[in-house]
């Protein structure tokens, strides 16, 4: 259990979320929100018509990759729904604080 009455969210990636449980170990609760499927994943990618193909296939490569690390976090969530996935968060916050 987090024992501090403040809580701060960040949205970083793996390494970022690995920097910080290492910098402040006890203070952490990382959660990774994980695709549904790297299929799946590729489609929001493509509908969202924000980036090239390149680009795409960059943050698929890596997401592959950091997909291997998820079992460091303390909580994996699936996004198979973005309302579910943030009330999910939510519980998981708060039953932490």
């Amino acid at each position: 259990m987090i024992d501090h009455c403040h809580v701060i969210i960040f949205d970083v990636d793996v390494k970022g979320a690995l920097s910080l449980r290492k910098a402040f170990p006890e203070e952490t609760l990382l959660i990774f929100i994980a695709p549904p499927s790297m299929e799946i994943l590729e489609e929001r990618l493509l509908h969202r018509h924000t980036e090239t193909s390149e680009q795409i296939s960059l943050r698929l490569e890596r997401a592959a990759m950091e997909i291997q690390s998820a079992h460091l976090f303390d909580y994996i969530i699936v996004n198979d729904n973005l309302e579910a996935t943030l009330r999910e968060a939510d519980v998981i916050v708060r039953s932490n604080i």
